[in-house]
């Protein structure tokens, strides 16, 4: 009889503590839309969500996938650093984005929706052995550099 008292108590122990593990990752899918609007922006031909900026430091490309994969935002956790293609899509050569370069040299980064850069963005494409695609919003060019680089290098995340 003892035995049968202990296992209901024993079950709700286990459900409870389920149910406990799982529910950061239920609220963190389940966010409304006004909750994406203060954290980024939605690209509205893509469906992905953009940060509203970067990491606003130097980071190689081994920080800004940590970065990006740690980021707790808006109650999100699958943000990510964007693939190549993904930066470039939103390149606008129209949209003149007044900014600085980590120098202090004022710059006009042409990316949709006024995102705040501070940099070179890192992607998580990867070129030759050791290499890695960065976009530059300043003049809409990509090239691969070596993972280790980190000068005037950030690190803007998305998701879907």
């Amino acid at each position: 009889m003892r035995n049968s008292t202990i296992f209901p108590n024993s079950a709700s122990l286990l459900l409870l503590l389920l149910l406990c593990i799982s529910a950061p990752h239920a609220r963190a899918q389940n966010q409304t839309p006004a909750n994406v609007a203060s954290v980024g922006w939605t690209d509205p031909a893509t469906g992905l969500t953009w940060t509203k900026q970067d990491n606003g430091t130097d980071v190689n490309w081994n920080q800004a996938v940590a970065y990006c994969s740690n980021l707790r935002l808006g109650g999100y956790i699958d943000w990510r650093l964007p693939t190549i293609d993904e930066l470039q899509n939103i390149y606008d050569v129209s949209a003149d984005v007044p900014g600085q370069w980590p120098d202090g040299e004022e710059v006009t980064w042409h990316v949709k929706c006024n995102l705040k850069l501070s940099g070179t963005q890192w992607s998580s494409s990867q070129g030759n052995a050791g290499e890695a695609w960065l976009f530059v919003f300043k003049k809409g060019g990509r090239g691969a550099v070596v993972i280790s680089y980190s000068t005037y290098t950030r690190a803007l995340c998305v998701r879907r």
